[in-house]
């Protein structure tokens, strides 16, 4: 075991790894094994954490196909914090106007390819914003989503500051829209 390895090993608990795992779908050794390789990979330099984006701020994003059903719109969407950390989720926003709507996000936090923490959460015409902090051991974040009116649309925004842990932590700030859906 390398000193990062062994580092990290104090750093993340096997409760920690139970939890994630239990999150992950899949035997918390193997999912040690994956991120284990993926974070000594970046520590060893034969990997690159850094950035997706072009810039401090500048997320690289990516949105599935948007689904409609009557007065409901679906929309998904994966997001690169750095090369191995990312968040994929959906938001489903139902209503015919600003004010008489419900939207649902759900997200989970990406580590190494594994959804290691999941949360939702309900919008409504008096609750646009809300913020989440896991902290799964080798990656930390503050992620704020809003849902912010413009013309006829309500769109979805993310801020905040993701952090990962390579012998030290690599902490990175973001805003960004991600897209509108119609109302």
């Amino acid at each position: 075991m390398t000193d990062f390895s062994k580092a990290l090993d104090t750093m993340i608990t096997d409760a920690d790894w139970a939890r994630m795992a239990k999150e992950a779908d899949m035997p918390a050794s193997d999912l040690k094994e994956k991120v284990m390789t993926e974070l000594a990979a970046v520590f060893e330099g034969t990997a690159d954490a850094g950035r997706v984006g072009n810039d401090v701020g500048n997320l690289e994003f990516t949105l599935g196909e948007a689904k409609e059903s009557g007065e409901c719109h679906t929309q998904e969407f994966e997001i690169s914090l750095y090369k191995i950390i990312g968040l994929s989720g959906e938001l489903t926003l139902c209503g015919t106007s600003m004010d008489d709507f419900s939207a649902e996000l759900k997200f989970c936090l990406v580590v190494a390819g594994a959804k290691v923490w999941c949360a939702s959460y309900s919008f409504d015409p008096h609750n646009l914003s809300v913020c989440f902090s896991p902290d799964v051991g080798a990656a930390k974040a503050q992620i704020c989503f809003h849902l912010r009116p413009r013309g006829n649309s309500l769109c979805l925004a993310i801020s905040g500051e993701a952090c990962i842990w390579t012998i030290w932590w690599q902490c990175e700030r973001f805003d960004e829209t991600l897209f509108c859906i119609p109302i």
